[in-house]
């Protein structure tokens, strides 16, 4: 069977052009380090890197979702570490109070400390977090809390629970709606605590204020402990988000970056079936009619 000329002179231009295609194809992978320059060209691994994308990009919500978590919680242990402080000094104060030996002008004194105390006891109160919010005004989060009316303090926020989303479907209570009515019982304690070293009151300081100092330690410690517990979590599922992010990411690496090393390797394969076209349609086509015929 003869074969024609053009139909020699089509197989040859094929063959360049397949491996043309092949060696160009490693030179823009290597380039751009991509194994492919449109979704089409690999159908199966565009569906497989959207898929971690989504992934991934659900895991990045929920991370940042935690990073507001843990913006109110650390906020939350250090105002509570001071309100239990705070407490304490009170606690000092009224031992020194209830001692029959201290006269008019150290009652006015001691008094006056428990003053700086319920200042800041309002100041911690109105603590804010990393964004500026008031972390423990609710979900009026842009109002400041508490401010002081006479011998009253008076709160302006809600006691609404603040959630945030950490895994699908799963929330988490960010902020400690609980804290209110403590800071607003602490300061009432306080004033209470002010008038009985004022009037030196031995007796209400002993059988009253004491009292009502150890109540309110024990339930700032109680507030802390949901605190602490809290942070565990998002410290915890932080270090797991970070782990699957990781993994999404580098699934979406194995499916879309080339792999280097190999596509050097493929690119002098490619090279090298590409010259060897070459030289086999130049050949090819220095044949006469009778190499043809023959």
């Amino acid at each position: 069977m003869r074969i024609s000329t053009a139909h020699q002179f089509d197989s040859y231009l094929g063959s360049i052009r397949t491996a043309q295609d092949a060696y160009l194809k490693v030179q823009r992978q290597i380039a751009s380090g991509k194994k492919y320059d449109a979704g089409h060209e690999d159908p199966l691994s565009t569906r497989l890197t959207m898929n971690s994308r989504s992934l991934k990009a659900r895991f990045e919500q929920f991370d940042k979702n935690l990073r507001g978590a843990k913006d109110y919680a650390g906020n939350g242990e250090i105002a509570l570490t001071e309100m239990g402080d705070l407490l304490n000094q009170a606690n000092v104060l009224a031992i020194q109070g209830a001692s029959s030996s201290i006269d008019t002008n150290t009652a006015q004194s001691l008094a006056n400390q428990v003053s700086d105390l319920q200042a800041k006891l309002v100041r911690l109160g109105n603590t804010q977090g990393s964004q500026g919010q008031y972390i423990f005004a609710g979900q009026k989060s842009d109002t400041k809390p508490f401010s002081v009316s006479g011998t009253t303090v008076t709160f302006a926020g809600d006691t609404n629970s603040i959630r945030a989303e950490v895994r699908t479907s799963e929330y988490m209570e960010i902020n400690d709606p609980g804290v209110s009515s403590v800071v607003t019982d602490i300061y009432d304690k306080l004033e209470t605590l002010k008038t009985n070293l004022q009037s030196q009151n031995v007796i209400a300081l002993s059988d009253q204020s004491l009292k009502d100092i150890k109540l309110l330690k024990d339930q700032v410690t109680g507030l802390r402990a949901v605190v602490g517990s809290r942070m565990q979590t998002t410290v915890s599922l932080n270090s797991e988000n970070t782990r699957r992010i990781d993994e999404f990411t580098k699934e979406i690496s194995d499916h879309e970056e080339v792999d280097l090393a190999e596509a050097f390797v493929r690119y002098s394969q490619t090279e090298t079936a590409y010259t060897a076209a070459m030289q086999v349609a130049s050949k090819g086509m220095q044949l006469s009619l009778m190499d043809f015929l023959r």
